[in-house]
């Protein structure tokens, strides 16, 4: 995600260029800062999230060098509030890290005495006592009772000490790299500053990190929430739905007072550079309210990632919240298009749209669809029906994959031939594509378990070796197996090896093809469930053409019988091993 601050209205254009210039060259090579000449004038201009990205990269190259010593306190600070915390917890070990980098730049650019004293009071100085005081111990001194002083380095002789040049405390932390660096952050802050050293030491004694820690969270989220990362609560109010008629009736006078109109965001976000129609409506707008808009849509950028509870100032969750957020304003301008009046184009119409509702309702209009597809996919799995280790995980690909996707926060698709990856969800095909999904699987579970389906115990699901393996289809698959050999059980039971023997001589045909009363058995189960055929017929297709590659993919031990070991995912008696060695009968 590229972004720059939004320069003085008497800033030279020149001093703009050069800023973008710098930012997108670094973020393909950060090293590109070495050829610099003019980094103490660019680098302080670089804005919050944009400094921190910077900074990870450089921090990786060992090269933060480069760009610490010509930071302000302001952007250091962001560093630590983007890159030191977890959750509302500090990452102690982090937090030491970045301070000792902090202080090792200053050190090496031989910044004069006194510079990081004033860096300190220019951030937070409990931050400080913050890095320093887990696992620090610190003992007191009289310079004039020797007896005391051996005892006190008596005390500690099992950690590494440091006396401090005022001769007033020995500091004692473990002897490992985590408590070394404590000490060189101690050590230059006392030759930078003896009196701010002395108060430093004194702050660790007196403190509790948990107070310092809730102090300082404050601090942090007031920050964060002037770009954007407003708090959980806040930013669950961009997830509440508006509907399409609300959004359509609304006047150009009733238009609510946006984030936008807060005052100037510190950063400057370029929307997607790929075309689409937040980009066409987007050029509709004149030059203000274009600006305006691209302002506001950094913000939801913003809220939709603390909306989710992610980190913020991460590249590639910064990049995945400004395609859900594109995705969900496009959804919602798609369904806006259909009350617009005949005589009004497109994307005039939308414009208008965007300007009277702003950006922040037009993705609330999208969020609607989003979220009637959240709750279809939450009530399927809260049925009990689909889930066991995970959600969805009794489903069959594609239908396991796609309840989990659409049960998130912000609602998304598995990427075609992927079970781990997602994509927002961007446009009224999409939202197709997921009610049949949805819909699919909720016909699969009924399909498995109904008297009018299969009829299946779920007491199956808990009977197999490895209840995190199976899927509803290795059950149907089974079921419909014995259904159709002569003389079929009428329930369920683990095939064994004769079964599948016999199942893949009589139910395939010459041309190693199902037999078609067998689709013909599950549509009309379907049909008797009240399944429409577009939802029905698919699913029927890909349990039906799994069944056909486990049958005609038999393979046979030295003896010539059905290799169990190697069948696919279809129920047989090498599944429920256990089980059946527990004496229970099939029936039982």
């Amino acid at each position: 995600m590229s972004a720059t601050k939004t320069p003085p209205a008497d800033a030279p254009a020149t001093a703009t260029a050069a800023l973008d210039e710098l930012l997108e060259l670094a973020a393909r090579d950060p090293l590109i800062l070495e050829e610099r000449e003019d980094l103490d004038a660019l680098v302080p201009e670089i804005p919050p999230q944009s400094f921190y990205q910077l900074a990870r990269q450089l921090h990786d190259q060992g090269r933060l060098d480069l760009l610490f010593p010509h930071a302000d306190p302001e952007q250091l600070t962001a560093v630590l509030d983007f890159g030191a915390w977890d959750g509302e917890r500090l990452a102690l070990l982090q937090l030491r890290e970045w301070i000792t980098a902090i202080v090792e730049t200053y050190e090496g650019a031989a910044a004069p005495r006194g510079a990081l004293a004033r860096l300190i009071a220019a951030m937070d100085p409990e931050i400080w006592t913050a890095t320093l005081l887990p696992g620090t111990a610190i003992h007191e001194l009289d310079p004039d009772d020797d007896e005391a002083r051996d005892q006190a380095m008596r005390a500690v002789e099992h950690l590494y000490t440091y006396e401090t040049p005022d001769g007033f405390f020995v500091v004692a932390v473990p002897d490992d790299p985590y408590g070394r660096a404590a000490i060189r952050i101690l050590d230059a802050v006392y030759h930078d500053d003896l009196a701010l050293g002395r108060e430093l030491v004194v702050s660790i004694r007196a403190a509790i990190l948990a107070v310092i820690e809730e102090d300082l969270l404050r601090w942090r989220s007031g920050r964060l929430a002037d770009l954007g990362f407003v708090p959980w609560e806040e930013a669950m109010k961009l997830l509440r739905p508006l509907s399409r008629e609300q959004a359509l009736a609304r006047r150009a006078d009733e238009a609510p007072r946006g984030r936008d109109d807060e005052g100037e965001p510190r950063e400057r976000l370029a929307l997607p550079g790929e075309a689409g129609l937040l980009r066409r409506v987007l050029d509709r707008l004149d030059p203000d309210e274009h600006g305006r808009r691209t302002r506001e849509f950094l913000l939801l950028v913003n809220e939709v990632i603390a909306a989710q509870r992610l980190a913020p100032g991460v590249p590639e969750i910064a990049e995945r919240a400004l395609q859900q957020t594109r995705g969900s304003i496009e959804l919602g301008l798609e369904l806006l298009a259909g009350g617009r009046p005949e005589a009004i184009e497109l994307d005039d119409f939308l414009a208008e749209r965007c300007v009277t509702l702003g950006l922040r309702d037009v993705f609330r209009v999208g969020y609607g669809a989003l979220d009637r597809l959240r709750e279809a996919a939450l009530a399927l799995h809260r049925s009990g029906q689909i889930s066991i280790k995970s959600v969805g995980s009794l489903l069959d690909r594609p239908w396991g994959p796609a309840i989990a996707a659409l049960i998130q926060r912000i609602p998304e698709l598995p990427l075609e031939g992927s079970s781990a990856k997602t994509r927002p969800i961007t446009s009224l095909r999409d939202v197709a594509r997921a009610t049949q999904l949805s819909a699919q699987a909720a016909l699969l579970a009924r399909l498995t378990f109904e008297t009018e389906g299969m009829g299946i115990a779920p007491v199956w699901v808990n009977r197999v070796d490895e209840p995190e393996r199976l899927h509803l289809g290795d059950l149907v698959r089974a079921a419909l197996i014995l259904e159709h050999l002569p003389g079929g059980r009428g329930q369920l039971a683990p095939l064994r090896a004769d079964d599948l023997d016999a199942a893949a001589s009589l139910l395939l045909g010459a041309d190693r093809r199902l037999r078609p009363e067998l689709a013909a058995d599950l549509l009309g189960r379907c049909r008797a469930l009240g399944a429409d055929e577009a939802i029905a017929r698919p699913l029927v297709d890909l349990l039906l053409q799994r069944l056909e590659v486990e049958l005609a993919g038999l393979e046979r031990d030295d003896e010539g019988a059905v290799d169990l070991t190697r069948v696919g995912g279809i129920l047989t008696i090498q599944r429920v091993s256990v089980w059946l060695r527990t004496g229970m009968t099939q029936e039982g």
